[in-house]
């Protein structure tokens, strides 16, 4: 019921009823009566965030998606930081002379260290670093030439040249990596995980001539630190990866509760997705469905998520085409039925996952983006027939008339709620007064009298006519003065069955309570 619409067009009625009389110095007070709105309520309205259909028989199916788990293994080829220090020194005596060359062993490929049989043979840096702390033990600045042919960005190798100043790290810069293309076979001459490297170091051209004694020199300590792929392709050897115990949010049910409700029928989807250009095996366990609002917690029972197998995706223009894997839970393969008639806002679930669990299928040609893996997304579709004593429908809804000077001259009234039924079970209605402290300050409807009596149902329980009911909400100038400290308004629905056997019930989407709420108010009018 629109409150907020009540109350303004409340105040607009009232203005408009007096707002052409002459000035005259009088107080008096009057009766308005008059239509204030018309609303309905139906059970969409309280699940806002799902998809109803409805069937051939006209009953309503609740949809909904949602994301359980996202496992990203992309993490599993981050390249490990790698140091290196490369030394430049003189065996004997050597009068060195400007530009003239200290190499004296020639430049040795770099391998990273991955482990778990992982064989990388290209890949493009997102981000990461090299730094590099530069040592010079003669008297003159030495030149440093670094070049790494299989690292390019726009089809140009990385080149580094700095000038060495003498002292102990007497110089250390860091370049970024991102962006770069990494050729990880040393251009053909290894595997995988390599990478060729060349470096030069002599006595700079504008230095003078100078003694090197035995044991100086040049020495460069590289650091590859924090190198994050975008992209990876190889052979991403045969791991196991666990799915350590972890919690998702439905809030699917948030504004619905019930007591002892069963549903009849549900199905839920598990729609495996597989971003990653390897292939997987698994299983999901320990999944359970708890509604923390009553403490209730159900495991789910089913051998579908005991041996997965997901076959690789597969990649086109730069794009990941990805595969899925759909898991169909039902009332006859699983316990489906008290597991969702939990009504869970959350899931628990473990699991564990294999990669490559038969080795290296691909031929060195498994790939991954960044921010890939899998993904796990749950497709629920509940038809809304169910058993249940009763349940709870509930919502919050904003509301600010602290500017409504207007409310202040009323004395008294009433809201006239004329009501039709169309639901098979007797609603009982309240409206909480909440303020800003989230604290409920005051109540709109009387118990005992906010009771709107169920539709005519034959004897499969199905709504043949909507029942009609007039109710009378009175309110006085102190409850419109908590109306006015409000800042939101909470709507609560208690749906009643047919006792003592609750039958079971389906909700039609024809069915809904309609409302007609009219103004009844004794108003004082001061005019001067």
């Amino acid at each position: 019921m629109r409150l907020k619409s009540v109350l303004i067009l409340l105040s607009l009625a009232i203005l408009a009823l007096f707002s052409c009389r002459k000035e005259t110095v009088a107080n008096w007070d009057v009766d308005i009566t008059g239509p204030v709105v018309s609303s309905k309520l139906n059970i969409r309205h309280f699940l806002t965030d799902s998809l109803f259909t409805t069937s051939a028989n006209g009953i309503l199916n609740l949809n909904v998606n949602r994301e359980v788990a996202y496992i990203k293994v992309d993490s599993l080829l981050k390249l490990p930081d790698t140091t290196i220090v490369n030394t430049f020194t003189t065996p004997i005596t050597l009068t060195l002379s400007p530009g003239q060359s200290m190499n004296i062993l020639p430049p040795t490929p770099l391998t990273f260290s991955l482990g778990d049989g992982i064989a990388l043979k290209y890949g493009i840096i997102r981000t990461g670093n090299l730094k590099i702390k530069y040592s010079n033990t003669i008297s003159e600045p030495l030149n440093f030439l670094y070049i790494l042919p299989g690292v390019k960005k726009y089809g140009q190798p990385l080149i580094i040249s700095e000038t060495i100043p003498p002292g102990n790290n007497s110089l250390i810069k860091t370049y970024p990596l991102d962006g770069y293309d990494i050729d990880l076979t040393a251009g053909g001459t290894a595997n995988y995980n390599t990478i060729t490297q060349s470096y030069t170091v002599s006595l700079s051209p504008i230095a003078n001539a100078v003694v090197a004694n035995p044991g100086t020199g040049a020495k460069i300590e590289l650091s590859y630190t924090e190198i994050i792929p975008q992209y990876a392709k190889g052979y991403f050897g045969m791991q196991s990866v666990p799915v350590n115990i972890d919690t998702a949010r439905l809030d699917i049910f948030k504004n619905f509760n019930a007591t002892n409700f069963m549903l009849s029928d549900a199905t839920l989807d598990f729609r495996i997705i597989n971003e990653f250009g390897a292939e997987f095996s698994g299983a999901l366990s320990n999944i359970k469905s708890l509604n923390t609002i009553n403490q209730s917690s159900i495991t789910l029972s089913t051998q579908q998520l005991s041996a997965i197998n997901i076959n690789r995706a597969f990649e086109a223009n730069n794009m990941v085409n990805p595969t899925i894997k759909l898991i169909s839970l039902n009332k006859n393969n699983s316990n489906i039925l008290p597991f969702i008639s939990n009504l869970p806002d959350k899931l628990t679930y473990s699991g564990n996952i294999n990669l490559n669990p038969l080795g290296n299928t691909s031929g060195f040609n498994d790939f991954a983006y960044f921010n890939t893996g899998i993904k796990v997304l749950a497709d629920i579709n509940i038809p809304m027939k169910f058993v249940a004593d009763n349940f709870l429908l509930q919502t919050v809804s904003p509301i600010d008339f602290t500017n409504l000077k207007q409310l202040d001259n009323v004395n008294y009234g009433n809201f006239i709620i004329n009501a039709k039924n169309g639901y098979p079970f007797d609603a009982i209605l309240q409206a909480y007064l909440v303020n800003d402290q989230n604290v409920v300050i005051d109540s709109l409807f009387v118990p005992g009298n906010n009771v709107i009596a169920k539709g005519i149902t034959n004897t499969q329980h199905v709504v043949i006519a909507s029942s009609y009911q007039r109710l009378y909400i009175p309110f006085d100038n102190a409850k419109l003065q908590n109306i006015k400290k409000s800042k939101n308004i909470k709507l609560k629905a208690k749906l009643v069955m047919p006792t003592p056997q609750p039958p079971e019930i389906s909700l039609k989407d024809t069915y809904e309570i309609d409302i007609d709420i009219i103004i009844d108010v004794n108003y004082k009018v001061k005019r001067k």
